[in-house]
Order: structure tokens, then sequence, then C-alpha cells
């Protein structure tokens, strides 16, 4: 039987266990932990294996593709037995493209894949979010320059003792959003991941000017070439944002090639802000629906 447990900071010891090496998004330990809500992100182990499950208010239970050096077949039988026990139709979520291959390889014809475009990672080159070269990026190079000519400014490293006043700037850049509907949700993860930054492998950096936090970033390494951004935010100051942005990367994550600034959540508004930037690719992710006996 499989047991859902709680994602806690004793999970993240667990998570480890399985999960090395993956850019996706959707199989870090920091992002399950921030967004795990009360039960809506849980977890669970089968045949080597760790799974991720999700649920919500309007949306059942569905799962992860299982991740780890175990019997993945034998554990993609026991995940979907274990939900089609609750009434339910088995969907595997946020697969990548190589997840959906040795799926179908595993159990042929019975899943049928569709993209969730909302779901897919954002992959931009270090170096180009760094110097913001090329015409593509004129209109983001410009605001850039903007700040750096009008504000004297002195980037940071920040600590666990800066957080209180990275959560402060957020409460303000909050205020500012018209889209009120995501703003409980995205309050608790912001403020669940600050509180806990000590214990997480995570770094963050911010922006000062006189003396005042304008702009904070905070990621973490993934894999060997690449950085996940969990979390930016900056005050309504032209510029700020780029140049964070920029920072944030040129004294962190210089020895990386790949920055994952995550998905868009199916927000217009932030799809476009994404696109800005030339992402070098999106990392696709798939919902597997089961749709025949698994043999």
């Amino acid at each position: 039987m499989i047991e859902r447990k709680e994602i806690d900071l004793a999970s993240q010891s667990v998570f480890g266990q399985y999960i090395h090496n993956l850019d996706n998004s959707t199989y870090n330990f920091t992002n399950m932990y921030m967004w795990a809500g009360d039960g809506d992100i849980t977890y669970g182990e089968t045949d080597g294996c760790l799974a991720i499950f999700f649920q919500g208010k309007r949306r059942p239970l569905s799962v992860s593709y299982p991740v780890g050096d175990g019997d993945r077949k034998n554990a993609i039988l026991h995940l979907s037995n274990y939900i089609r026990e609750l009434d339910l139709r088995p969907v595997f979520r946020n697969l990548s493209r190589e997840m959906v291959a040795e799926l179908e390889s595993l159990y042929p014809g019975a899943f049928e894949f569709v993209e969730d475009r909302a779901a897919a990672d954002y992959i931009y080159e270090t170096e180009k979010m760094i110097t913001l070269s090329g015409k593509k990026l004129h209109a983001k190079r410009n605001h850039y320059n903007f700040f750096k000519n009008n504000y004297a400014y002195v980037y940071r490293q920040l600590t666990a003792e800066d957080m209180p006043d990275c959560m402060a700037l957020f409460e303000r850049w909050l205020d500012e959003k018209e889209n009120k509907k995501w703003i409980g949700t995205s309050r608790e993860a912001t403020a669940k991941l600050l509180g806990s930054f000590a214990a997480l492998p995570v770094r963050a950096g911010g922006l000062y000017v006189e003396d005042e936090l304008i702009a904070f970033s905070v990621g973490e390494p993934v894999t060997e070439d690449t950085v996940l951004v969990h979390l930016e935010f900056a005050a309504d100051i032209r510029g700020a944002f780029n140049v964070i942005n920029s920072e944030f990367c040129a004294h962190e994550w210089p020895g990386y090639t790949y920055v994952n600034r995550e998905e868009d959540m199916g927000l217009d508004g932030l799809r476009q802000t994404k696109l800005a930037y030339r992402p070098v690719r999106l990392l696709e992710k798939f919902n597997a629906v089961q749709i025949a006996p698994l043999q």
C-alpha cells in the first residue's frame, strides 16, 4: 500500500535519495515544499521510486511520473492501481518528452498524452541573462541601462537575516497587483520558502538603493549546468527586474550554462514577459491520461 506523506523539511533527504540531475522544476524539492499548501502536494514511495501527488479543490488526485533508480514499470502499475481504487481515472502529470517516451515503451497504447503548455519551463542561456545582448533583447537592455544610469545601487548576497526584508518587499509588490485570485497561495509559498531559507539549498541576491532593498531573487542549482530560479520580485522601478535578473546570474551562477525560470501558469502577462526574454527552449510537459488497462 502506498502511503501519501506531507512534504516538510524532513522530506528533503527523502527527495535527495531519488532525484538527481533533473532540470524539470516539478521534481525539485524546494519547489514542491513551498507550494505544498495544506496537503495539496504530497509524496509517496513505491518500488524504489518516488512520486509526487497533486490535488486541489477542483482538481482530483493525480500523480507525477515516478523517479529514481527502482522498478518504474511496477511503480507506474501500483500508482495507477492506487488512484483507480479511489474511483478516479489515473493521470500522470508533468512528464518530460523523455518520460513520455519511456512510459509509452513500458505500456504501449495505455495512455493518451496531452501537452500542458501552462506548465512548460522556460530555459534561458545564463550569459544572455547577464549581458542582454542582441537585437531581440534590445527593449530589455534599454530598461536595464535606464536603471543603471539613474540609480546608485549595490548588489548583495542575502542571508537568512535578510528574509524579513524580502517578505516586506514581496508584500508591497503584491499590493500593486490587479490580479488577486492567486495572491493567497503565492503569499503562503513565498513566506514558506523565505522562512525556511537557511534549511534549503538556495542562494539569494538583492539590489539596494540608499540601503533599502528594492529587488531580490532566490534560486538553486538543479543539474551540473542549470540553475532554477524560484522567486524574483522588485519594486515598481523601471529596470529593477532586468537588473536583479542580470546581477543575480552574474554574481551567483556564472559557471552555469542555463537558467530555468519555471512556468507561466497560463497567465497571459507572465507568458509574454517570459517569452520577451527569448528562452533558448521550452521544457515541455505532458499529462498522461490512462485509457486502457496496464498489462
